[in-house]
């Protein structure tokens, strides 16, 4: 009897013993932290790339912030998006957005301009897009101004698609806007970057008559119209006839020099005693 209770104790005791294998098996890992990866970048080149490195460019034709790439444009030109956007150094999470474009799909945005692919990119750092048509240029982080395509017009823009005049009555590196004028806003960058079209060289940067810096282009001052109130708008075009959007591919402001008056000397007229002697003289010379 004492046999057969000792058999059932230790049987059972035997099987309240877990299992360790079986509890290993029936476990939910424990997630593992990611590390979120940037999925838009600045190349060592300084442009802006996608996480693979693929280069992203902008079109001057969307400076009013919708994409006008549409049909086989896309075919070469393919849009770049990402729900939710991380960004790496250098680059500000608030410049980027998203935009729905009039085909039905969505498109990531820089500053306002929608973001491309070029198709002829194959390798990580390609930049073969570069100034196609004078109207595709990389996305840099640090244009101070761009251009703008509108209506068959070209002219230059700031980063953020705010176009800049020129005042007719200004002179090459003198801004003769001043008072209520200066109203007009001038435009000023310490650090000018622009596509590559244009040449760094030709901008500069004035002493206005308030005592600020100006920034000027081919030797003319830059404003703002106080009335643009979106990216795009060329509500300053020919008012009064004196305020213009700026070409970028505008011929160099020509110096004019105003000569400086030369003294000249006035001779008296001869009195009569000297044309008398002179008179005299002649004879005498004659005579000989």
């Amino acid at each position: 009897m004492f046999g057969v209770m000792a058999i059932l104790i230790i049987s059972g005791c035997t099987q309240q013993q877990p299992n360790v294998n079986q509890m290993s098996a029936k476990q939910t890992p424990v997630e593992q932290p990611t590390i979120e990866q940037p999925i838009i970048k600045i190349s060592s080149g300084n442009y802006i790339v996608d996480s693979k490195g693929k280069t992203l460019y902008l079109f001057t034709k969307d400076v009013m912030g919708d994409s006008n790439c549409t049909g086989s444009c896309l075919t070469i030109w393919p849009v770049f998006y990402q729900e939710k956007i991380a960004v790496s150094s250098g680059l500000e999470p608030s410049d980027f957005g998203t935009i729905s474009r009039d085909d039905g799909n969505k498109q990531t945005t820089y500053k306002g301009w929608p973001l491309y692919y070029f198709t002829s990119d194959v390798n990580p750092g390609d930049i073969k897009g570069e100034g196609i048509n004078k109207i595709w240029f990389i996305a840099r982080p640090d244009y101070a101004v761009f251009i703008a395509d509108k209506d068959n017009k070209k002219f230059i823009v700031n980063a953020n698609g705010i176009s800049l005049y020129n005042f007719t009555n200004d002179k090459p590196g003198v801004s003769n806007c001043t008072g209520d004028c200066l109203n007009m806003s001038v435009f000023y960058d310490e650090n000018i970057v622009a596509p590559s079209i244009m040449n760094a060289t030709d901008f500069g940067v004035i002493i206005n008559s308030k005592g600020s810096k100006q920034t000027t282009y081919k030797q003319m001052p830059l404003y703002y119209f106080v009335n643009d109130t979106k990216r795009g708008n060329t509500n300053g075009q020919g008012v009064n006839n004196a305020w213009f959007v700026v070409n970028p591919e505008a011929t160099l402001a020509p110096v004019v020099f105003t000569p400086t008056p030369v003294a000249t000397q006035t001779m008296e007229a001869p009195t009569p005693e000297i044309i008398t002697d002179c008179i005299f003289l002649l004879l005498l010379i004659l005579s000989a």
